[in-house]
């Protein structure tokens, strides 16, 4: 990696909740993260502290098992949100749903009272599949192919908009029916919506519908070039406030070794059942283009808990590799992942964050931390 000569971009800073049990790395010699909403308030509250722009929760409704126990025990993300924005004062809180659970007219009365709690604060990241097992466990699973999944989620993604904005909805679709519908109260504005669609047509649904991306990042070519695509269909969508959201998993030590030790520990316990469970529901889905699968499905083969895309090094190493990620990928966000998210998050904020300017990226957690 060279030192990027790409212009000094300013960019929000958030943190991705670890809702599931063990966190986000699937090994048993991780820090084996309590799937509490205590712990998660605690973690949303120190970010609010350190300067962070918004805390973001998956969903999810079913684990992998395995030894780690990977996920079995998850929080629900819209209450998770909601309770956390009343616990909060700054933060934006975003929640996640997937397009075939929830009915867009429910999120929308939902969404517009979480944002009376967070006063304006709440956004939403929006799934059009996902995984069939997870979903289809309670019947609510489309058997839809890639472009009807889109489709779908562009009608309810238009929906919510028009109860959020209209004092009554007709709506006549493929998959919703509307009928005189009322939605009240209403938000202030309308909510950030962001989507982690990395297809081409999940570019063209998520710039053509939400205000940003959710990528998976990290400083590599492949990576770098998937961001620059997301901007270059924004481009050519006449989208200029577009923006993307790079998800980085970040490994801190004191020095690089330090850092990389803490990898191959915890890839020395890599839950090679729990990857073979998640690898087998994914593996069940017929959309090939299902990107976040095609992920899962290489966690397996790669066998490793921490993936060579992964953010690891010193606190000046890693603000150096994310500088160069936003920098040449043009990111507008960056989202982190750690392995403990009180220890690292304070790292990330009081370490990383104050080399990360001399890099040529400013965010406001820099102004937080040196207060």
């Amino acid at each position: 990696m060279t030192i990027s000569t790409a212009p000094a971009r300013s960019v929000e800073l958030g943190v991705f909740l670890p809702v599931g049990s063990g966190g986000w790395i699937t090994s048993t010699t991780s820090p084996q993260l309590p799937a509490t909403y205590q712990y998660n308030l605690d973690v949303t509250v120190l970010a609010e502290e350190l300067g962070f722009d918004f805390a973001l929760s998956m969903a999810k409704w079913r684990g992998y098992g395995g030894e780690s126990k990977h996920w079995d025990t998850t929080l629900e993300s819209i209450s998770t949100m909601a309770g956390i924005a009343q616990a909060t004062s700054r933060i934006n809180v975003w929640a996640t749903v997937h397009t075939m659970v929830f009915h867009p007219a429910v999120i929308a009365k939902m969404g517009a009272v979480i944002d009376q709690i967070s006063h304006g604060r709440f956004g939403l990241n929006i799934v059009a599949g996902s995984n069939p097992a997870d979903q289809g466990q309670f019947g609510l699973w489309r058997d839809l192919d890639h472009a009807g999944r889109y489709a779908l989620a562009e009608e309810w993604i238009t929906v919510a908009k028009r109860l959020w904005t209209e004092e009554r909805v007709d709506f006549d679709g493929e998959y919703f029916t509307l009928t005189d519908c009322v939605s009240d109260p209403k938000p202030a504005k309308l909510p950030p919506v962001i989507c982690a669609g990395g297809s081409d047509r999940g570019f063209k649904f998520t710039i053509d519908n939400c205000t940003g991306s959710l990528l998976q990042a990290g400083d590599t070519d492949k990576h770098i070039a998937l961001a620059r695509r997301a901007k270059e269909i924004a481009a050519e969508s006449d989208k200029p406030d577009f923006k993307t959201y790079g998800l980085f998993t970040v490994v801190t030590g004191d020095t690089d070794a330090d850092a990389q030790a803490r990898v191959d520990s915890y890839n020395a316990g890599v839950d090679m059942v729990a990857l073979a469970n998640q690898a087998r529901e994914y593996g069940t889905d017929t959309a090939k283009e299902n990107t976040s699968a095609k992920n899962f499905i290489q966690a397996k083969s790669d066998a490793v808990a921490v993936g060579t895309s992964a953010i690891v090094g010193s606190p000046e190493t890693v603000a150096r590799r994310l500088a160069y990620a936003v920098r040449e990928g043009q990111l507008d966000g960056v989202t982190i992942i750690v392995p403990e998210f009180i220890d690292d998050l304070r790292t990330f904020g009081e370490q990383v964050m104050p080399f990360f300017e001399e890099y040529g990226v400013s965010t406001s957690a820099a102004t937080f931390t040196r207060a």
